[in-house]
């Protein structure tokens, strides 16, 4: 049996829909773009405003805990899971494949939110307050997305459980999930958390074993690609949507928005820079995943078990098992974009492209991570190593 092994953070998710009621009290005329951190409550004001006129989503960390007291009082707000690792997890095994969380601290809420997932394997070493994040969901002209704030130094670098290096070795794993770099809020800590990780991956080491990265918006370009660029040796595929790709890469414009051939020029330019073995790209649209040497071949069932587990919770709003994620894609439409890049690359050895499904959707929570559980559940058992160039030593 296959097992995933997701880390390293989990949270309480409070997901709330922005109405018009409350977009009126925090509107603000001519809203400028907001820097990665809460000061104020008008810098908040005009975060929620400036993402919902660009249709964009977001994370913030809230400096000020009281803003985050005070919009907890202004929407309806509904409890659930969070963080990439926990959502990951969960998504994989509750549509039958089993998976190991590595989750730093439990309170008794998250505790009875996840116990009757019988293939979700927790491992934590220690009981307390789990973190909260507060997500805004909206729909505005046909775009749907969601903002996330959440407050300040709520994880440290001492993320690993112990239980964790205990189950992922016993398991014997074939694909590790590595994510939650973006919730250490100082560069010391990230460093820390970094150290651990490494002397993690060292410990564990093995030929079955396979490592994905996972990014999200991060407060520091430069500590993303410390991220990056330290773990780097030891990763098998690093995974991004669209807007994290974009600010990665210092793309001014959003990507989904560029002619086919400038997007494929961006991702190429991309892979180039981020040089890992396999570049995964999951948009709203399209997944894709680009590689050196053919690789590109083992991926095909990966992606498009990916689009369908996303789509299908988009579709439901909630978790879905086997038998919902094929009942809902059996006669999904699929993207005219995503069909025609797929038609437009399909002579290439280097990327492959599989077209999203779209339909009527009921929420935008934990869809990449989804995606990801729906990846790593069907990700190629085999898969070579990346050769690199002389030009890139």
């Amino acid at each position: 049996m296959r097992y995933i092994a997701c880390g390293l953070v989990a949270n309480l998710d409070l997901v709330g829909h922005m109405n018009q009621h409350f977009y009126e009290e925090v509107k603000v005329t001519n809203p400028v773009q907001p820097e990665s951190i809460i000061h104020t409550w008008d810098d908040f004001r005009h975060a929620v405003c400036w993402n919902k006129e660009k249709g964009c989503g977001a994370e913030y960390i809230v400096e000020d805990e009281s803003i985050l007291n005070r919009l907890e009082d202004m929407l309806q707000w509904q409890v659930g899971i969070g963080g990439t690792g926990l959502q990951t997890s969960y998504a994989a095994s509750y549509a039958g494949y089993p998976s190991i969380v590595n989750v730093p601290i439990i309170s008794d809420e998250l505790e009875h939110i996840v116990k009757d997932n019988l293939l979700l394997n927790i491992a934590v070493d220690k009981k307390g307050d789990t973190p909260k994040h507060y997500i805004i969901e909206y729909s505005d002209q046909g775009r749907s997305n969601r903002l996330i704030f959440r407050k300040f130094n709520e994880f440290t670098s001492d993320l690993i459980t112990d239980s964790f290096v205990r189950q992922t070795k016993e398991f014997s794993c074939d694909w590790l999930l590595l994510s939650g770099y973006h919730v250490i809020d100082n560069a010391e800590d990230i460093n820390k958390a970094l150290k651990s990780t490494i002397e993690f991956l060292e410990s564990i080491r093995s030929e079955k074993l396979k490592v994905h990265l996972e990014l999200a918006s991060i407060w520091s370009l430069n500590e993303q690609w410390k991220i990056i660029e330290k773990l780097r040796p030891y990763v098998d595929s690093i995974g991004l949507n669209e807007e994290e790709f974009a600010e990665l890469i210092g793309l001014k414009k959003q990507l989904l928005i560029l002619n086919d051939v400038d997007l494929l020029e961006e991702v190429e330019a991309g892979y180039s820079i981020i040089k890992i073995s396999n570049l995964i790209l999951h948009t709203k649209q399209f997944s894709l995943v680009m590689s050196k040497d053919n690789h590109v071949i083992y991926w095909a069932n990966a992606l498009e078990s990916g689009n369908k587990l996303a789509f299908s919770r988009a579709v439901k709003g909630d978790f879905c098992n086997r038998e919902e994620f094929e009942q809902i894609t059996f006669n999904a439409s699929r993207s005219d974009r995503g069909i025609r890049l797929r038609e437009f690359v399909k002579d290439r050895e280097n990327i492959i492209i599989q077209p999203g499904f779209v339909g009527e959707t009921v929420s935008t929570i934990g869809l990449g991570d989804t995606f990801t559980a729906g990846l790593l559940a069907q990700a190629p058992s085999i898969l070579p190593k990346y050769k690199k160039d002389q030009s890139e030593n």
